[in-house]
């Protein structure tokens, strides 16, 4: 059983608005900090000042709820990447059992039965495997569609790295810098990686591909 990629999918949209919701509050946090210091600066002790610093402490509080539920569906997206798996081999691996399977059967007849039988199932064996290579290839050698935000990533990269040498960067640096969410930076790796567009060495360190 694995995980589907529209599930996946709505994960990483989920994680988007998150980024979204947070940097929207921490731009609440600094406008009402502002608001806050104009207040006491002219009204240190009077009932305003005390409401707007009751106020500017629940929003900031707010912002960092955000902030963890954001961290808490980046490690849900992790362990859902951990289960999708491709479902080609299997195909493939269906096909070569299957003529051993229809095989068997016959092994037990008599030779008149094995000529009558066996002859119209070899006549039928090989346009089926001709199909299941031709989906096999088809879909392992076409290489992954790149979305925006693993273009995003890419063009990150390429500014940041060269074919010379290996460079360490974490997650965070990178969803700075690529300017998307930290919790769709696991898939565009992977995506931008398998692309052959750039190279994994030790955990954390890439070069150009």
């Amino acid at each position: 059983m694995s995980i589907a990629s529209t599930t996946l999918l709505s994960l990483q949209q989920a994680g988007e608005s998150l980024y979204a919701a947070r940097q929207a509050f921490a731009q609440e946090v600094q406008h009402n900090a502002s608001r806050v210091v104009g207040i006491v600066a002219s009204e240190p002790f009077s009932n305003d000042a005390d409401r707007a610093y009751g106020q500017l402490r629940t929003i900031a509080r707010m912002a960092h709820e955000l902030q963890a539920m954001e961290e808490q569906l980046k490690t849900l997206y992790g362990s859902a990447m951990e289960l999708t798996a491709p479902e080609t081999p299997v195909l493939v691996a269906l096909s070569d059992r299957h003529p051993s399977v229809r095989a068997h059967p016959n092994a037990t007849g008599t030779e008149g039965a094995e000529d009558v039988v066996v002859k119209p199932a070899l006549q039928k064996q090989p346009p089926k495997k001709r199909a299941a290579t031709k989906v096999s290839t088809e879909s392992v050698g076409r290489p992954p569609r790149l979305s925006a935000n693993d273009e995003k990533v890419l063009g990150y990269l390429q500014q940041v790295l060269d074919r010379r040498g290996w460079k360490t960067f974490t997650q965070a640096t990178i969803a700075q810098g690529a300017g998307i969410p930290l919790g769709s930076v696991g898939l565009a790796m992977r995506r931008v990686i398998a692309a052959g567009a750039v190279r994994e060495g030790k955990k954390g360190s890439y070069r150009l591909g």
